[in-house]
C-alpha cells in the first residue's frame, strides 16, 4: 500500500526512462557549445555559447507553444560559469511534460565556477602569484588531479583547562606554549578542531592569540566548548584534536598553498615540484540552483516542476564558510546548516526534477541540496565523489503543520570519498524529511556516517541545543501541540506528543550496498536513524568491512527514535565496537545477520540496547555469529546515565540464532539473563550454515536450524550497483 499510494508520480516520470536515459518527446530544440555563439539560433550546426541562453530560448518557446516537451542538448567541453545558474517558475514545464538539459549522446559536458590561475614565479621551493581584482578569494583549491590541501600545521590537542565553560564559552581554546606563535598572517588563518566531541568538526577564522595566556580567540563559535574533549572511548589527546590552516610557517608538503586574501598572493607547492599548471580557483558555492517560490513563514510555496538534467559533470564549487549566527539553526550537531546554499547543485522549492547519469567531483562543499519544499524529485545513477561536504542532502522545514520534503527518490547512485574538508558530511543526509526511498546506491569511503535520517531537535526556544530556531511554534501551537520545554533540567514532552509534528515518517532505506566508513570521525555508523517520527524502514541492506577503530554501530536508532523496522540487513565484519544493531527506544529488529564482527576495541555486544527503557521493542529471528573472544551476543547498558535501564523482560525477545564456534559457552550467560525475565524460550545455539556471506549470499545450506527458527534466509547478492 505505502508504495502504490506514494510512489505513483515518481514511477510516471520513470516511466518516460529508458536504460539509456530520458527519452524526449522529439528531437533536441535547442544545441549549446563551449564554442558556440549566443547570437546564433541555437542549432546543431550553430549552437548557443551558454546554457543561459538555452534557457531564455526555452521560456521563449514555452511561451509560445506551452504543452509539449522541450530538449536542450549540451555539447562535451568546459562552461565556466561566473553567476549561479537559476531555473525559476519561469522554467517550469507544463503539467504532465519534461524540459530536458541534457548532455550531448557520447559527450560530457562540464559546469564549473573555477577560474584558471596563472603568472607564476619561483620562491624557494615554493610558487607564487599575486591574483587579480577581478578574482574572488575561495577557501579551495584545485589541479588536475582534483583539490589541493591548505597547508597545515602539526595536530594538538588543547591545554588542559579546567575553567568553567561559561568563562571560556565556545570561542576560546586554551593552546599549549609555543604551538601557535604570533605569525604575521594568523589572522587569515583558520583553526580546524574537533571540540569537545568526536562527531563534528569545525572550521573557524582565528581572532587572536594572547601568548601570555596561552588563549586563542576565534571569530565565530565552535559547536561545543574547546576547553575539553570527549573524543571517544580511547583517549586520542596524543593524536591531536587541532590544527591551524593556511600559514605560510605550515607550508611544508608537497601540494600545500595558502592564500593571503587581503594582499591577494596566493603560494603553492604543486605536488611534484614543477611549474604550477591546471590551477583553478572557485568562483561559486552554487553552480546551479531550482528554485521556486518560497513562502518560509506562511503556508505555501509554489514549486518549479518537471526539470530533467542528464549527462552533466558539476565540478569545482567552493566550501561555503561557517557562519556566526547558524547557532539554533542547524541540522543535528551542527552536521550541516539549515536552508544555506552550502551545495554546488540546490533545489529549493522544486517537484519531479530528476537527475540522471550525472557526475558530482572535486569541489569544495556539499554536492546536491534538495531543500524545504521538495516533492517526488529524483536522483538516479547518478556519481558523488570527492567533496568537500556531504554527497546529497534532503532538508525540509523545521517541526510544524507544514510538511512539503517528501516522496523523492535516490537510487542506483555511487557515492564516495565525501566530506574530505568537513568530516562530518554523510553520503546522504535526511533531515525533516519523510516518505523518501534510498535504495541500490553504493556508498564507501566516507569520514563519518554514511546514511542519516535525522530530525533531533532542542524542543525550546531560548537557545539551548540543537535546530531550535527551525522549529514553527505558532503551527504547532494552533494544531494543539507541545509547548517548549520549561527550562533546562525540567522534561520536555514526550516524543508521542512530538511525533506529529516531526517531519521524518516513513521513509525507506533498503538494497543499499556499505562498506569503508567512519574513517576519521568518531560516534558514528554506517545507517543512523535519530528524533524523527515513526514508520522509517531500514530493510536489506549489506555493510560489510567498516573496520575502522571509530566505527559504532553498523545501524543505530539513537536518541529520541521509536517505532522503527530494522529488518532483513545483512551486517559483516563490523569494527570499532564490533556491534550490529543498536537500538534506544520501541523498534523492531527481526530477521537480521550479524556476522564476523571485530569488535577490537571496547567491544559491547551484537546487539545493543542501551540508553533509555525499551518496551514494546520486538527483536525476533536474527543471526548473531562470532569468531572471536570478547564479544558478547547482547549488550544492556543505560550509556545516558538516567535511569530506569533497558531490560530484557521489557521486550519481545525470541526465536534468535546464536552461534560460537570456538565457544561453547558464548551464549548462555545471554540466554540465563533473557529466560530469566521471560524471553529467548526457543532460541538456539546452533551453526546457521550460511552459504557465502562475502558475497552477500546468505542463504541456508541444508540442515540449518535457522528453518525451524522460522528465520528468513537473505540473498543480497544483487544490492547497491551490483546487477
Amino acid at each position: 500500500m505505502f508504495a502504490v499510494k506514494h510512489w505513483r508520480i515518481v514511477r510516471v516520470a520513470a516511466a518516460l526512462f529508458t536504460a539509456g536515459g530520458f527519452v524526449p518527446a522529439r528531437a533536441a530544440d535547442f544545441h549549446v557549445a563551449p564554442s558556440g555563439d549566443d547570437q546564433g539560433p541555437g542549432t546543431r550546426e550553430r549552437p548557443f555559447a551558454t546554457l543561459s541562453r538555452a534557457q531564455q530560448a526555452v521560456r521563449e518557446a514555452k511561451r509560445r507553444i506551452p504543452d509539449r516537451d522541450y530538449a536542450v542538448a549540451i555539447h562535451g567541453g568546459t562552461y565556466r560559469l561566473a553567476e549561479t545558474l537559476v531555473f525559476s517558475l519561469e522554467d517550469s514545464a507544463a503539467p504532465g511534460r519534461f524540459v530536458e538539459y541534457a548532455a550531448a549522446p557520447g559527450e560530457t559536458p562540464v559546469l564549473t565556477s573555477a577560474v584558471v590561475v596563472g603568472g607564476w614565479r619561483r620562491e624557494g621551493a615554493a610558487w607564487t602569484t599575486r591574483l587579480p581584482e577581478t578574482l574572488k578569494p575561495f577557501l579551495t583549491l584545485f589541479d588536475g588531479r582534483g583539490l589541493l590541501p591548505r597547508a597545515r600545521t602539526a595536530a594538538f590537542s588543547p591545554a588542559r583547562d579546567y575553567r568553567a565553560v561559561e568563562e571560556l564559552g565556545r570561542s576560546t581554546l586554551p593552546v599549549p606554549p609555543g604551538v601557535v606563535p604570533n605569525w604575521p598572517d594568523l589572522a587569515e588563518a583558520e583553526l580546524v578542531i574537533r571540540p569537545n566531541y568526536g562527531w563534528i568538526l569545525n572550521i573557524l577564522p582565528i581572532e587572536s592569540v594572547d601568548l601570555a595566556t596561552g588563549l586563542l580567540r576565534t571569530r565565530i563559535p565552535a559547536s561545543y566548548p574547546m576547553v575539553r574533549i570527549r573524543w571517544g572511548l580511547r583517549d586520542v589527546n596524543a593524536k591531536g584534536t587541532a590544527w591551524i590552516e593556511n600559514v605560510r610557517a605550515a607550508l611544508d608538503e608537497p601540494g600545500e598553498w595558502t592564500l593571503q586574501a587581503r594582499e591577494r598572493i596566493l603560494t603553492l607547492r604543486t605536488r611534484d615540484g614543477g611549474p604550477p599548471e591546471g590551477i583553478e580557483a572557485p568562483q561559486l558555492t552554487e553552480l546551479l540552483r531550482v528554485e521556486g517560490g518560497i513562502d518560509h513563514d506562511g503556508p505555501r510555496d509554489v514549486p518549479v516542476r518537471g526539470l530533467v538534467f542528464r549527462g552533466l559533470h558539476f565540478t569545482g564549487g567552493d566550501r561555503w564558510p561557517w557562519e556566526k549566527d547558524r547557532m539554533g539553526a542547524t541540522l543535528q550537531h551542527d552536521w550541516e546548516m539549515y536552508d544555506r546554499p552550502t551545495a554546488i547543485v540546490r533545489l529549493r522549492g522544486a517537484e519531479e526534477v530528476i537527475f540522471e547519469r550525472c557526475r558530482w567531483a572535486h569541489s569544495g562543499g556539499a554536492g546536491l541540496r534538495l531543500d524545504l519544499h521538495a516533492q517526488r524529485n529524483r536522483v538516479a545513477d547518478c556519481t558523488f565523489e570527492h567533496l568537500g561536504g556531504a554527497g546529497i542532502v534532503v532538508a525540509g522545514y523545521g517541526p510544524g503543520t507544514k510538511d512539503v520534503n517528501r516522496r523523492n527518490e535516490i537510487v542506483r547512485n555511487h557515492l564516495h570519498h565525501v566530506g574530505e574538508i568537513l568530516w562530518q558530511g554523510a553520503a546522504i543526509a535526511i533531515w525533516q524529511s519523510g516518505e523518501n526511498r534510498v535504495a541500490h546506491n553504493l556508498i564507501h569511503h566516507t569520514n563519518y556516517t554514511a546514511i542519516t535520517v535525522s530530525g533531533r531537535i532542542a524542543w525550546n526556544r531560548d537557545g539551548r541545543g540543537d535546530g531550535w530556531r527551525t522549529i514553527r511554534w505558532e503551527e504547532i501551537a494552533a494544531a494543539g501541540g507541545p509547548p517548549p520545554q520549561a527550562g533546562p533540567g525540567l522534561p520536555r514532552p514526550s516524543w508521542e506528543a512530538r511525533a506529529p509534528f516531526l517531519h521524518g515518517r516513513n521513509n525507506v532505506i533498503e538494497r543499499n550496498e556499505i562498506h569503508d566508513v567512519m574513517l576519521r570521525l568518531w560516534d558514528g555508523d554506517a545507517i543512523y536513524v535519530s528524533g524523527t517520527g515513526a514508520g522509517n524502514q531500514v530493510r536489506e541492506n549489506f555493510i560489510r568491512d567498516c573496520l575502522s577503530e571509530n566505527m559504532g554501530e553498523a545501524i543505530r536508532c539513537d536518541d529520541d527514535q521509536h517505532d522503527t523496522v530494522i529488518e532483513r540487513n545483512l551486517i559483516l565484519r563490523n569494527g570499532g565496537m564490533g556491534t550490529g544493531i543498536a537500538i534506544k527506544g520501541r523498534n523492531v529488529v527481526r530477521n537480521n545477520f550479524v556476522v564476523d564482527p571485530t569488535g577490537f576495541f571496547q567491544p559491547r555486544g551484537l546487539i545493543s540496547l542501551e540508553g533509555v527503557p525499551v518496551e514494546g521493542a520486538v527483536i525476533e529471528r536474527n543471526i548473531l555469529v562470532a569468531h572471536q573472544p570478547g564479544l558478547r551476543p547482547f549488550y544492556l547498558k543505560n550509556v545516558l546515565g538516567v535511569p530506569p535501564d533497558p531490560k530484557y523482560g521489557e521486550t519481545r525477545t525470541n526465536r534468535n540464532l546464536l552461534w560460537h564456534p570456538h565457544d561453547p559457552a558464548w551464549a548462555e550467560a545471554h540466554f540465563a539473563a533473557a529466560r530469566a525475565e521471560g524471553q529467548e524460550r526457543e532460541s538456539r545455539f546452533a551453526d546457521p550454515r550460511l552459504r557465502d556471506p562475502d558475497q552477500g549470499d546468505a542463504r541456508f545450506a541444508p540442515g540449518s536450524p535457522a528453518v525451524d527458527l522460522g528465520i528468513e534466509p537473505l540473498d543480497l547478492r544483487q544490492v547497491g550497483l551490483r546487477r
